[in-house]
């Protein structure tokens, strides 16, 4: 996200071969620069950000690790340039947040860009199950850096054709909420953020959309196949957990049920009991075979019941096993949630 994101990060680092232009060559071209600012001086100066961003790179070393980022991600060379003229760096808890600060419950930010600094920040996610992820989130903060440089009539072109994408994943909750989230903790970015995501996270785009992105990626599907494999982890934890949640309020209904039949059958069957003793004391019974015949339904109602209450038993073993699988459930996405950097609700939260 533009100052602060949900999504990101990392693996041991490594150094690589430097890239960067030796002093004297460095010396050299800063002089061709000053000479073409003064016999050229308006490229020179409507291209700041580009000189700027050009030096930038030559200086900075990324590591194995944010060069993976580059690969994996799908990003063209306009798209490394800008991510590299970024300084992506990867950090972990307690530096990370002190950066790249959330008070959302129950959002895990991944990374940021700041706008002012021109500096990106990316979270050290080691979960190995979520592996993909730190690639989503660092092309999504490159395009920030993107937006950031574009000028106001492209962004001008860009905001229908973004809103349009928008629009067609309107009935999704789960885009909504990601929408709510960036509404309160960044507002007056939507646009920012919606460049971001819908290159990162949608398959399908507008040919102009495709257009555009395709400056900065050589491969867009290679991102988007990323998203859609480590989101897969969450989205089939959470759809699990509210299968067993609908399975276990089915299962307490039904045994609540079967209880509270199995206990007004027995206290039925029990009344029942006592007049058929009380006729057969006092001599009611008209002949043996009317004796039988009710002794016999009698017997009948309690086996019923009985096997009643032996599917009762049933029912609740496999309750409280499934009651196992949801805490087990719950505890990897407890795992899962820490991973990218949500911290577990207190007690006074519950």
């Amino acid at each position: 996200m533009s100052t602060e994101d949900y999504l990101p990060p990392l693996r041991p680092r490594a150094q690589r071969s430097s890239k960067r232009p030796s002093r004297a060559l460095a010396i050299v071209l800063a002089a061709a620069l000053n000479l073409a600012v003064l016999s050229g001086g308006t490229w020179a100066l409507t291209h700041q950000q580009l000189i700027t961003d050009q030096f930038t790179v030559w200086q900075y070393e990324p590591s194995a690790v944010i060069e993976q980022y580059v690969v994996r991600s799908g990003m063209s060379d306009e798209g490394q340039f800008l991510f590299y003229a970024s300084q992506p760096e990867i950090y972990t808890n307690p530096s990370f947040n002190e950066t790249c600060s959330n008070a959302e419950e129950d959002f895990g930010v991944l990374g940021c860009y700041f706008p002012t600094s021109s500096l990106i920040f990316l979270y050290d996610v080691t979960d190995e199950r979520l592996d993909g992820i730190e690639e989503v989130v660092a092309a999504h903060e490159m395009l920030h850096a993107v937006w950031d440089r574009l000028s106001t009539e492209e962004r001008d072109l860009l905001i229908p054709l973004l809103e349009a994408e928008a629009e067609t994943m309107e009935d999704d909750p789960e885009f909504a909420t990601t929408l709510e989230f960036y509404a309160k903790t960044e507002p007056g970015e939507r646009y920012n953020e919606l460049h971001s995501i819908v290159a990162t996270e949608f398959a399908e785009l507008s040919p102009e959309l495709e257009e555009h992105y395709a400056k900065y990626f050589t491969d867009r599907m290679a991102v988007v196949a990323l998203h859609e494999k480590s989101n897969a982890v969450f989205t089939e934890q959470l759809a699990a957990s509210e299968k067993l949640v609908e399975q276990l309020d089915a299962l307490r209904l039904s045994i609540d049920t079967d209880y509270a039949t199995y206990n007004s059958g027995y206290d039925t069957l029990n009344a029942d009991i006592d007049s058929f003793n009380n006729r057969a004391d006092q001599g009611d019974f008209e002949s043996s075979e009317q004796f039988n015949q009710e002794r016999y339904a009698l017997i009948e109602r309690q086996n019923w019941l009985n096997a009643l209450y032996d599917d009762i038993e049933s029912d609740v073993a496999t309750y409280d096993d499934l009651v196992l699988q949801l805490e087990a459930l719950n505890t990897t996405i407890s795992e899962l949630n820490q991973s990218i950097n949500i911290e577990p609700r207190s007690q006074d939260g519950l």
